[in-house]
This record gives C-alpha cells, sequence and structure tokens, in this order.
C-alpha cells in the first residue's frame, strides 16, 4: 500500500446528490441543484460542432468566452478566469492561499467543497454556525478571523440553506476583513436571487484585490455535465490563483457551449422568473402543510423534515438531499416533479 498523508483520514469525500433510485416509478430528480430542463438548441449544435473537434487541446486562453463573458458581466477581460466548474477554481484558490501554518473561515453548513479544500492543502478549519434563520452569521465569522487566516469564504445564496446575506451587510463584512485576507464569495445561485436587498460580490470584486467572486455554468445556464466555472477579481490576485491552475481546465466543449448559452441570454432571463414562481408555489404549499422552510433565494429549498422524510419521498420517486440535521434540501425542479414531490410528502404528512 502506497503512504498518503495522514491527515487525510479526516477528509469525507465529497457525496454529490442521488440521480437514481430502485423506485418502480418515475424518478423527479430534485438532489443537486440542476436546471430541469435540456439546453437551447443553438447550445446542443454547438456542443454538437464541438465534439468533432475534441482531438486538439482546447483553447487554454478561452479568448472567446473570455469576450463573451466579459460582455456579459460588463466586466474587463483580465479580470475574468475559468476553470472545470467553480469547484475547481475554489480549490486553486485554497492551495495559492492556504497550507500548513494557516486558517481558513467558512459558515456550517454550508458548500461542503470549503472543508475539503481547507484539510486538503493543510490548513485548518474555522467553521461558524448559521445564525437562526439559516443566514451567514457575518460578525461572528469576522470574529473568528484568526492571525493565521488566508481565506473566508461567503456562500451567497448560501448552499444547502438557500438564504443569502444582503448588499449591505456584505459590504460592511468585506470592510471588516484585513485585507490581508482573500474573501472568496462564491455566487453559484446568484442569478436565481430576487430579494430587494440582495446585491452581487462583483463590484467588490473589481475594486479590491482581496475580494474574488465566483460564478458556474453548472445551475443557471444548464451546464452541469460539462464543468464550467468562472472567478472575478483583478488580475494581479487571479494572477497567483493561475500559479497552481492545472491547464486546459475549461474544456473545447464547455467553452463553445458557454458561448453560445451567453448569446440566449435574452431567453435566459426568463429562467429567474420561472424559477421564482415555481419557487413560491412550492414553498406556499409547504407552508400549508405546517412545514418550516428558510427563506429561499436560489434554485432550492432547504425545509425540516422528520426521520422518515426522506425514505418516504424516495418510495415515491423523490430524490432529495439529507443532511442529516432534521433538514433536506430541495431543488426547484419543473411542474411535473415538484407536483410529484408536493403530492409524495403530503401523503407522507398526512398518513
Amino acid at each position: 500500500m502506497p503512504r498518503f498523508r495522514s491527515d487525510l483520514d479526516a477528509i469525507k469525500p465529497y457525496s454529490a446528490g442521488r440521480a437514481t433510485a430502485e423506485v418502480a416509478t418515475r424518478l423527479a430528480r430534485l438532489a443537486s441543484n440542476e436546471w430541469p430542463e435540456e439546453p437551447f438548441p443553438e447550445v446542443v449544435a454547438a456542443i454538437e460542432a464541438a465534439g468533432r473537434t475534441v482531438n486538439r487541446y482546447p483553447d487554454n486562453s478561452v479568448r472567446e468566452l473570455t469576450n463573451a463573458m466579459a460582455t456579459y458581466l460588463d466586466v474587463p477581460e483580465d479580470h475574468l478566469m475559468f476553470g472545470g466548474g467553480s469547484n475547481s477554481l475554489l480549490l486553486f484558490t485554497a492551495m495559492a492561499t492556504g497550507g500548513p501554518g494557516t486558517s481558513a473561515v467558512y459558515a456550517d453548513p454550508s458548500f461542503k467543497l470549503y472543508y475539503i479544500s481547507t484539510v486538503s492543502v493543510g490548513a485548518r478549519p474555522i467553521e461558524v454556525p448559521l445564525d437562526d434563520d439559516h443566514r451567514h452569521d457575518l460578525d461572528a465569522m469576522a470574529a473568528a478571523i484568526d492571525d493565521d487566516t488566508t481565506i473566508v469564504y461567503v456562500c451567497n445564496p448560501n448552499n444547502p440553506t438557500s438564504t443569502h446575506v444582503s448588499g449591505t451587510d456584505l459590504r460592511r463584512f468585506v470592510d471588516a476583513v484585513p485585507r490581508s485576507v482573500l474573501i472568496a464569495i462564491d455566487e453559484a445561485y446568484v442569478e436565481f436571487a430576487t430579494a430587494a436587498d440582495f446585491e452581487s460580490g462583483l463590484s467588490l470584486a473589481l475594486e479590491r484585490d482581496n475580494v474574488v467572486v465566483y460564478r458556474t455554468f453548472s445551475k443557471f445556464f444548464g451546464l452541469a455535465g460539462l464543468r464550467l466555472g468562472c472567478a472575478i477579481g483583478r488580475p494581479e490576485t487571479l494572477g497567483y490563483i493561475r500559479r497552481v491552475a492545472l491547464p486546459f481546465g475549461a474544456s473545447s466543449v464547455a467553452q463553445s457551449a458557454a458561448v453560445a448559452a451567453l448569446g440566449a441570454s435574452d431567453r435566459m432571463a426568463e429562467r429567474v422568473h420561472q424559477n421564482e414562481a415555481q419557487r413560491k408555489a412550492v414553498l406556499d404549499e409547504l407552508a400549508a402543510l405546517g412545514i418550516a422552510t428558510a427563506d429561499s433565494q436560489a434554485n432550492f429549498i432547504w425545509m425540516q423534515a422528520d426521520a422518515g422524510t426522506l425514505g418516504a419521498l424516495e418510495a415515491a420517486g423523490v430524490l432529495t438531499r439529507d443532511y442529516g440535521s432534521g433538514w433536506l434540501r430541495v431543488s426547484i425542479g419543473n411542474d411535473t416533479d415538484n407536483r410529484q414531490f408536493l403530492d409524495a410528502l403530503a401523503g407522507y404528512v398526512g398518513r
């Protein structure tokens, strides 16, 4: 047996949401926060065309996509970096900032990769509980920053609780964090946030060299199977992250699909309204059933559940994500998925 790092024994590998189950009914896949519909025809066409060139390495400079994304976000091109999903970019950031003798601060519960990235580079995790409303406790997170802290993660909206912090609170937090600490703002679900006080951290990333924002094409853009993410920050900051990034991280197929998806941004905007309407309908029915939920600003909801809920839903063909805390994360699907989930839950509650 080869000799591995002994500290890796403490890391529990990331567990993805279930995609299959042995049930004699239609599956409603509500465990992974995916967009429930297939890509637009022009995106599929771009994928097919790019497939004919996969004998060649992708463009490592990501020129065409960089131009399209810069236009979409209205940011300078040299403020963008791409990789194989935002999670790979977050890992590269942990590698560039952390190591033995350093620490990282993040909320709990939040995206599991923050813990995995922290421990994998030999840094010390500092987990700060969410507040009573399942939101980041930014004051407590600022107070938790230690002399050896090099990075703080803020997931906004938060995964798995679907909640957000306001733009005012986020900016106040950034002001309170030492400039020597990098603030990684994970905005995987930013497009779904509709609260009046929500603000992206994009302007902060353009202003400050210790703020980087992370976006993904997996959720809103519906390209989860292609693994593509983007980091937005000051060129000098991204330059250090690039030093540890693997080459050719964004595949040619993913790049072509993303350019096509960005070209359909007018129709993409309809997804915001579609998700908001479906989310409200689901939350309203859960409230009618007497089930507690968090205030969702994402394409999923966070709901209280007893020990039998998960099994009852799975028996009805509904796959959700259990966090072992008395709460379930449930993705917002299409009409059929949501109806299957709500009917199964109503049947269990009224048993």
